[in-house]
């Protein structure tokens, strides 16, 4: 008798600690399920709101004159200081030999004149 009052004892202990795993078991399953939901929100409200930056970036986008001037600089190359100063160099260049040419063509009419 005291072998079948054993038994019994262990059999329930065994069956309690499956429940217990069992329930454990489904614990975490509900517990990853919803993780995963989460996440899954989490990630769409992500997209969402970088499809709404992405739509609203045309808005702010200013292409008037004065800002490509301000980003540019005037003569349009780049806002690199190196390739500026090469452009204002052409341009100097360019103006000076106009003032040379513009010079000696005044001077020959002012002599042909006989001003001079």
């Amino acid at each position: 008798m005291e072998e079948s009052k054993q038994i019994p004892e262990e059999n329930s202990i065994e069956s309690s600690s499956e429940i217990k795993k069992e329930s454990n078991k489904e614990e975490n399953v509900k517990a990853f399920t919803e993780f995963l939901e989460e996440a899954s929100n989490q990630d769409i409200k992500e997209e969402k709101a970088n499809s709404d930056l992405k739509e609203k970036k045309p808005e702010f986008k200013d292409n008037s004159l004065f800002k490509r001037i301000l980003n540019d600089g005037f003569d349009g190359i780049s806002s690199n200081p190196n390739y500026k100063m090469l452009a204002l160099l052409i341009i100097l260049l360019i103006n000076l030999s106009l003032f040379f040419v513009i010079g000696n063509v005044g001077k020959a009419f002012l002599r042909n004149v006989g001003i001079m």
